[in-house]
């Protein structure tokens, strides 16, 4: 068998692992208790703008978390709050998204698969603006593996950028290890209620 042969075949293996640990871990997820959720959120938003690389940053990036997900909306109110510039994600086709500019979160409206996203008419972000990323992830190590939810939007994205990336993850939806691909991007922090591990 020859090294391309043998690195699909690792690549489909990855996949499968990562596909058998989504479906785990979305089960874990939906067995979480409101408590622990808004306790571990309230939390993970304190220590995000107390790090080091918040206060300095001008131009940051958060998503808008859906209901499953951290709620970011303390997150993205505080960022406005500070007098940053916000950047929320937008989709534009499968895979892609682009990152506009929220002045205030009236601007934000379902999008795509329902996911609270900026207006068109919100001015466009570049990828070299960004200072800071806060990145969703359905988990992630502690070294900074991401698992996201299999689109790619993510890593096609930030690999454009040169900013921190700050994954936001529950500490009982961490994992020890995490299966990645060659394009799976890492990240350079990760906040959970607990502390913030770096890779």
């Amino acid at each position: 068998m020859d090294n391309r042969s043998s690195k699909e075949n690792m690549d489909v293996t990855t996949a499968e692992r990562k596909r058998e640990l989504r479906k785990q871990l979305k089960k874990r997820r939906s067995n979480l208790t409101e408590k622990y959720k808004k306790d571990a959120d309230r939390q993970i938003f304190r220590r995000a703008i107390s790090l080091p690389e918040y206060r300095a940053a001008e131009t940051i990036f958060c998503y808008a978390g859906t209901e499953e997900e951290i709620n970011t909306r303390p997150v993205l109110e505080r960022i406005l709050s500070d007098g940053k510039r916000l950047g929320v994600p937008r989709c534009i086709g499968k895979g892609i998204m682009e990152v506009r500019m929220v002045t205030h979160l009236e601007q934000l409206k379902p999008g795509m698969y329902g996911i609270l996203e900026p207006e068109e008419s919100c001015a466009l972000i570049r990828p070299e603006e960004i200072d800071l990323a806060f990145v969703p992830c359905l988990s992630c190590s502690r070294d900074g593996r991401r698992l996201g939810y299999g689109g790619g939007y993510y890593d096609r994205y930030l690999i454009q950028t040169t900013c921190g990336k700050i994954a936001l993850c529950q500490e009982k939806m961490l994992e020890e290890e995490i299966p990645a691909q060659e394009w799976d991007l890492g990240m350079d922090k990760v906040v959970t209620e607990r502390c913030v591990y770096s890779e």
